[in-house]
Protein backbone atom coordinates (compact mmCIF):
# COMPACT_ATOMS: atom_id res chain seq x y z
CA UNK A 1 0.00 0.00 0.00
CA UNK A 2 1.02 3.41 -0.79
CA UNK A 3 1.59 5.79 2.20
CA UNK A 4 0.69 9.12 2.28
CA UNK A 5 1.66 11.83 4.54
CA UNK A 6 -1.68 13.30 4.34
CA UNK A 7 -4.94 11.74 4.56
CA UNK A 8 -7.59 12.02 1.49
CA UNK A 9 -10.33 10.35 0.15
CA UNK A 10 -8.09 7.76 -1.64
CA UNK A 11 -6.71 7.17 1.47
CA UNK A 12 -7.53 3.43 2.66
CA UNK A 13 -6.18 0.20 4.45
CA UNK A 14 -6.79 -2.78 1.87
CA UNK A 15 -8.02 -5.71 2.68
CA UNK A 16 -6.49 -7.20 5.89
CA UNK A 17 -9.21 -9.63 7.35
CA UNK A 18 -12.36 -11.09 7.21
CA UNK A 19 -14.35 -8.75 8.81
CA UNK A 20 -13.55 -5.68 6.58
CA UNK A 21 -14.28 -8.07 3.61
CA UNK A 22 -17.82 -8.95 5.24
CA UNK A 23 -18.69 -5.37 5.64
CA UNK A 24 -17.86 -4.74 2.40
CA UNK A 25 -19.16 -7.71 0.59
CA UNK A 26 -22.61 -6.40 2.88
CA UNK A 27 -22.23 -3.11 0.96
CA UNK A 28 -21.92 -3.65 -2.27
CA UNK A 29 -24.60 -6.04 -2.46
CA UNK A 30 -27.27 -3.60 -1.01
CA UNK A 31 -25.55 -1.31 -4.29
CA UNK A 32 -25.98 -3.74 -6.94
CA UNK A 33 -26.22 -2.20 -10.03
CA UNK A 34 -25.73 1.24 -8.62
CA UNK A 35 -21.71 0.45 -7.62
CA UNK A 36 -20.89 1.46 -12.00
CA UNK A 37 -22.44 4.60 -11.36
CA UNK A 38 -21.38 5.53 -7.82
CA UNK A 39 -18.05 4.58 -8.47
CA UNK A 40 -17.48 7.24 -11.34
CA UNK A 41 -19.13 9.98 -9.44
CA UNK A 42 -16.71 9.16 -6.83
CA UNK A 43 -13.49 9.58 -9.57
CA UNK A 44 -14.89 13.01 -10.83
CA UNK A 45 -15.71 14.15 -7.30
CA UNK A 46 -13.27 12.14 -5.34
CA UNK A 47 -10.23 12.34 -7.75
CA UNK A 48 -7.31 14.20 -7.44
CA UNK A 49 -7.19 15.62 -10.59
CA UNK A 50 -10.65 17.87 -10.85
CA UNK A 51 -12.60 18.02 -14.10
CA UNK A 52 -12.20 21.67 -15.18
CA UNK A 53 -9.01 22.84 -12.67
CA UNK A 54 -6.76 24.58 -14.93
CA UNK A 55 -4.11 23.39 -12.83
CA UNK A 56 -5.27 20.04 -11.61
CA UNK A 57 -1.98 19.62 -8.66
CA UNK A 58 -3.63 22.89 -7.48
CA UNK A 59 -5.08 21.04 -4.54
CA UNK A 60 -2.61 18.46 -4.06
CA UNK A 61 0.55 18.43 -2.41
CA UNK A 62 4.07 19.61 -3.41
CA UNK A 63 5.03 16.47 -5.10
CA UNK A 64 1.72 16.36 -7.45
CA UNK A 65 2.49 16.98 -11.30
CA UNK A 66 0.83 16.32 -14.56
CA UNK A 67 2.21 12.54 -15.67
CA UNK A 68 3.23 13.01 -19.22
CA UNK A 69 1.74 10.99 -22.61
CA UNK A 70 4.27 8.97 -22.22
CA UNK A 71 4.49 7.79 -18.76
CA UNK A 72 0.32 7.61 -18.95
CA UNK A 73 0.72 4.99 -21.71
CA UNK A 74 3.69 2.86 -19.81
CA UNK A 75 1.51 3.25 -16.81
CA UNK A 76 -1.91 1.92 -18.59
CA UNK A 77 -0.64 -0.87 -20.55
CA UNK A 78 1.28 -1.73 -16.57
CA UNK A 79 -2.02 -1.52 -15.15
CA UNK A 80 -3.42 -3.76 -17.90
CA UNK A 81 -0.57 -6.45 -17.93
CA UNK A 82 -1.80 -6.14 -13.89
CA UNK A 83 -5.73 -6.75 -14.60
CA UNK A 84 -4.29 -9.62 -17.13
CA UNK A 85 -2.32 -11.58 -14.31
CA UNK A 86 -4.86 -11.88 -12.06
CA UNK A 87 -6.51 -15.03 -11.53
CA UNK A 88 -9.81 -15.38 -12.47
CA UNK A 89 -12.18 -18.07 -10.69
CA UNK A 90 -14.26 -20.63 -12.19
CA UNK A 91 -17.01 -18.65 -14.64
CA UNK A 92 -19.34 -21.41 -14.36
CA UNK A 93 -19.56 -20.72 -10.35
CA UNK A 94 -18.66 -16.75 -9.79
CA UNK A 95 -19.11 -13.59 -12.07
CA UNK A 96 -18.59 -9.84 -11.80
CA UNK A 97 -22.04 -8.04 -10.15
CA UNK A 98 -23.76 -6.08 -12.57
CA UNK A 99 -22.79 -2.73 -12.98
CA UNK A 100 -19.50 -2.77 -11.91
CA UNK A 101 -17.35 -1.73 -14.49
CA UNK A 102 -13.80 0.14 -14.57
CA UNK A 103 -14.46 3.33 -11.83
CA UNK A 104 -14.41 0.52 -9.31
CA UNK A 105 -12.15 -2.41 -10.76
CA UNK A 106 -9.51 0.29 -12.96
CA UNK A 107 -10.03 3.80 -11.23
CA UNK A 108 -6.70 4.65 -13.66
CA UNK A 109 -8.27 3.49 -16.98
CA UNK A 110 -11.61 5.05 -15.99
CA UNK A 111 -10.35 8.73 -15.62
CA UNK A 112 -7.98 8.30 -18.25
CA UNK A 113 -11.59 6.98 -20.09
CA UNK A 114 -13.19 10.32 -18.92
CA UNK A 115 -10.85 12.95 -20.27
CA UNK A 116 -9.52 13.47 -16.72
CA UNK A 117 -6.37 15.56 -16.09
CA UNK A 118 -3.63 12.57 -15.01
CA UNK A 119 -1.48 13.13 -12.23
CA UNK A 120 1.34 11.94 -10.00
CA UNK A 121 2.92 11.87 -6.60
CA UNK A 122 6.06 11.43 -6.05
CA UNK A 123 8.32 9.02 -3.81
CA UNK A 124 12.28 7.97 -3.13
CA UNK A 125 12.20 6.36 -6.91
CA UNK A 126 10.43 9.27 -9.31
CA UNK A 127 6.48 9.50 -9.83
CA UNK A 128 3.47 7.54 -9.48
CA UNK A 129 -0.30 7.34 -9.85
CA UNK A 130 -2.12 6.42 -6.67
CA UNK A 131 -4.72 5.37 -8.69
CA UNK A 132 -2.71 2.39 -8.68
CA UNK A 133 -4.79 -0.78 -8.43
CA UNK A 134 -7.19 -3.57 -10.00
CA UNK A 135 -9.95 -4.65 -7.97
CA UNK A 136 -12.58 -7.47 -8.89
CA UNK A 137 -15.26 -8.98 -6.76
CA UNK A 138 -16.88 -11.97 -7.57
CA UNK A 139 -20.11 -12.81 -6.73
CA UNK A 140 -21.60 -16.94 -6.65
CA UNK A 141 -23.74 -17.32 -9.54
CA UNK A 142 -26.53 -19.32 -7.18
CA UNK A 143 -27.54 -17.00 -5.15
CA UNK A 144 -27.55 -18.49 -1.37
CA UNK A 145 -31.59 -18.22 -0.35
CA UNK A 146 -31.21 -17.53 3.27
CA UNK A 147 -30.78 -13.40 2.59
CA UNK A 148 -28.72 -10.64 1.97
CA UNK A 149 -26.23 -11.62 5.05
CA UNK A 150 -26.00 -14.90 3.83
CA UNK A 151 -25.64 -14.08 0.31
CA UNK A 152 -22.93 -11.60 1.03
CA UNK A 153 -20.63 -14.12 2.34
CA UNK A 154 -20.87 -16.40 -0.65
CA UNK A 155 -18.03 -13.34 -2.71
CA UNK A 156 -14.68 -13.70 -3.76
CA UNK A 157 -12.08 -10.57 -4.00
CA UNK A 158 -9.21 -9.90 -5.96
CA UNK A 159 -6.89 -6.89 -4.74
CA UNK A 160 -3.65 -6.12 -7.07
CA UNK A 161 -1.68 -3.36 -6.17
CA UNK A 162 1.18 -1.98 -7.95
CA UNK A 163 3.61 0.11 -5.74
CA UNK A 164 6.81 2.42 -6.66
CA UNK A 165 8.65 1.52 -3.02
CA UNK A 166 9.65 -1.56 -1.50
CA UNK A 167 6.96 -3.19 0.34
CA UNK A 168 6.73 -1.81 3.98
CA UNK A 169 6.79 -4.74 6.91
CA UNK A 170 6.70 -4.17 10.65
CA UNK A 171 10.24 -3.38 12.62
CA UNK A 172 9.76 -4.98 15.96
CA UNK A 173 12.89 -4.63 18.57
CA UNK A 174 14.87 -3.17 15.72
CA UNK A 175 14.43 -5.49 13.12
CA UNK A 176 12.14 -6.62 10.06
CA UNK A 177 9.54 -8.69 10.34
CA UNK A 178 8.18 -9.96 7.52
CA UNK A 179 4.32 -10.74 9.10
CA UNK A 180 3.69 -10.02 12.02
CA UNK A 181 0.21 -12.05 12.30
CA UNK A 182 0.28 -14.56 15.17
CA UNK A 183 -1.98 -16.45 13.66
CA UNK A 184 -0.37 -16.38 9.77
CA UNK A 185 -0.21 -19.71 8.16
CA UNK A 186 1.90 -21.15 5.32
CA UNK A 187 4.33 -18.28 5.08
CA UNK A 188 6.25 -18.43 2.08
CA UNK A 189 9.32 -16.39 1.48
CA UNK A 190 12.32 -15.42 -0.22
CA UNK A 191 14.51 -12.06 -0.89
CA UNK A 192 11.84 -11.27 -3.42
CA UNK A 193 9.10 -13.31 -2.37
CA UNK A 194 6.39 -13.59 0.45
CA UNK A 195 3.12 -14.80 0.81
CA UNK A 196 0.92 -16.03 3.74
CA UNK A 197 -2.74 -16.86 4.51
CA UNK A 198 -4.73 -15.49 7.24
CA UNK A 199 -8.38 -15.89 8.72
CA UNK A 200 -8.26 -19.78 8.34
CA UNK A 201 -7.21 -19.51 4.90
CA UNK A 202 -9.95 -17.32 3.99
CA UNK A 203 -7.38 -14.27 3.09
CA UNK A 204 -4.15 -14.88 0.92
CA UNK A 205 -1.57 -12.45 0.65
CA UNK A 206 1.38 -12.53 -1.64
CA UNK A 207 4.13 -9.58 -2.30
CA UNK A 208 6.31 -10.07 -5.32
CA UNK A 209 9.55 -7.89 -4.67
CA UNK A 210 11.61 -6.43 -2.07
CA UNK A 211 10.58 -5.64 1.35
CA UNK A 212 11.71 -3.02 4.06
CA UNK A 213 10.96 -2.10 7.68
CA UNK A 214 12.19 1.44 7.05
CA UNK A 215 8.84 4.07 6.75
CA UNK A 216 11.10 6.66 4.64
CA UNK A 217 11.41 4.24 1.92
CA UNK A 218 7.67 4.64 1.20
CA UNK A 219 6.61 8.06 2.06
CA UNK A 220 6.19 10.50 -0.61
CA UNK A 221 8.64 12.94 -1.25
CA UNK A 222 8.52 17.00 -0.86
CA UNK A 223 8.74 18.21 -4.42
CA UNK A 224 7.62 16.32 -7.93
CA UNK A 225 10.19 13.78 -9.40
CA UNK A 226 11.00 14.13 -12.92
CA UNK A 227 10.82 10.80 -13.74
CA UNK A 228 8.39 8.11 -13.68
CA UNK A 229 9.40 5.23 -10.65
CA UNK A 230 9.66 1.56 -12.05
CA UNK A 231 7.28 -0.31 -10.19
CA UNK A 232 9.49 -1.91 -7.52
CA UNK A 233 6.51 -4.27 -5.38
CA UNK A 234 2.93 -6.35 -6.39
CA UNK A 235 0.94 -6.83 -3.76
CA UNK A 236 -1.65 -9.46 -4.44
CA UNK A 237 -4.42 -10.11 -1.92
CA UNK A 238 -7.69 -13.00 -2.33
CA UNK A 239 -10.54 -12.88 0.34
CA UNK A 240 -13.30 -15.69 -0.25
CA UNK A 241 -15.76 -17.49 1.76
CA UNK A 242 -13.97 -20.68 2.90
CA UNK A 243 -10.23 -22.19 2.73
CA UNK A 244 -11.04 -24.36 -0.43
CA UNK A 245 -11.88 -21.53 -2.83
CA UNK A 246 -9.12 -19.36 -2.01
CA UNK A 247 -6.88 -22.05 -2.46
CA UNK A 248 -8.56 -23.01 -5.62
CA UNK A 249 -7.99 -19.59 -6.76
CA UNK A 250 -3.97 -19.12 -5.56
CA UNK A 251 -3.44 -22.88 -8.08
CA UNK A 252 -4.00 -20.03 -10.62
CA UNK A 253 -1.54 -17.66 -9.96
CA UNK A 254 1.03 -17.33 -12.09
CA UNK A 255 4.12 -16.18 -10.13
CA UNK A 256 6.13 -15.37 -13.46
CA UNK A 257 2.82 -12.97 -14.51
CA UNK A 258 3.76 -10.84 -11.55
CA UNK A 259 7.06 -11.08 -11.85
CA UNK A 260 7.58 -9.56 -15.63
CA UNK A 261 5.57 -6.96 -13.57
CA UNK A 262 8.45 -4.95 -11.74
CA UNK A 263 10.68 -3.09 -12.96
CA UNK A 264 10.90 0.25 -15.12
CA UNK A 265 7.58 1.59 -16.40
CA UNK A 266 8.81 3.83 -19.41
CA UNK A 267 11.45 2.12 -21.32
Amino acid sequence: MIHLRKAGPRAQTYLTGRTRTFSLSVRRSAWGSLVGLLGLIAVIALGGPAFGQQNPCAEQGPDCRPLKPAEITALKERILALRAALPVPDPARWAVPHGVGDAYTMPFIAELNAGAPMISASWPAGAFTERNEVHFVYEGVTKAAAGQMQAALNRMEVLATLLPHAYLVDEVDGRCVDVSDPEATNIEKTATFLSWEANEGTVLTLIFGPRTCKMAETERVDKPAPNLAPVKCVKLEITGPNRAEVAALKKKIDRKAFEALLGPTVK
